[in-house]
């Protein structure tokens, strides 16, 4: 991919902390080279802890949090749906939400979840996974969402999709001089991150070993779709 199809990414991804485990370095690079990155978070994280906080309180502390990782990476914009964890369904009404937000931001790239990566955890990563593929196709083709074309909101064309922790991955970002700017964006979701030292062990040998992959000490894996 040239530089110019990084030029404005959108990363549309399910909990607070995300965006930073999959990509943090990536779009650290991206924006280092020049690019305008924006973060869509579409929980509100309001059900992952065992410290026994309120979901709103929970809720409250990882948008803070993320705003923190999003600064730490360059990120222009953070933008919160705020649904409700763990109950985010694929259906035409996230979809269409989905749609709209892609045809305002017009990405040229959009990074999310691979949502046929097998035995995958979360509901809510497959969840998005899916409708941001649909929504791509939704906001490129003016007859879907008639209503937006009529309010001046016109059809935009992604040229790709980058799905985070790939199981078949086939495009590599080198983030060995970003690689620290990953772990402090990481260490800003305190409330998720109990022991980053341990932490930062753990992801430094991820993308260690992801960089061996390409032939890069340090590097991020993704499986790219290019829409036609």
């Amino acid at each position: 991919m040239s530089r110019s199809e990084f030029e404005n990414v959108l990363v549309i991804i399910a909990h607070p902390d995300d965006a930073e485990l999959g990509a943090g370095g990536s779009i650290a690079r991206w924006v280092r080279d020049g690019a305008v990155a924006r973060v869509i978070v579409c929980t509100n994280g309001d059900k992952g802890t065992k410290e026994g906080l309120s979901p709103l309180k929970l809720a409250q502390i990882r948008e803070a949090e993320q705003l923190a990782a999003s600064r730490a990476l360059g990120v222009k914009e953070t933008i919160f749906l705020r649904h409700r964890d763990g109950e985010l369904e694929d259906d035409r009404a996230f979809r269409n939400q989905i749609a709209f937000l892609i045809r305002h931001f017009k990405p040229d790239t959009i990074v999310t979840h691979d949502p046929w990566r097998p035995h995958y955890q979360h509901p809510d990563h497959q969840a998005v996974g899916h409708a941001v593929f649909k929504g791509v196709v939704y906001a490129r083709d003016d007859n879907f969402l008639p209503e937006l074309g009529l309010a001046g909101i016109r059809a935009h064309h992604t040229n790709a999709l980058l799905y985070t922790n790939a199981f078949t991955p086939n495009f590599f970002v080198d983030i060995e001089g970003v690689f620290e700017q990953k772990i402090k964006a990481i260490g800003c979701h305190r409330c998720q991150i109990p022991n980053l030292p341990a932490t930062a062990r753990r992801v430094r040998q991820r993308c260690e070993e992801t960089g061996r992959l390409a032939g890069m000490r340090l590097a991020e894996a993704f499986t790219i779709t290019r829409m036609r």
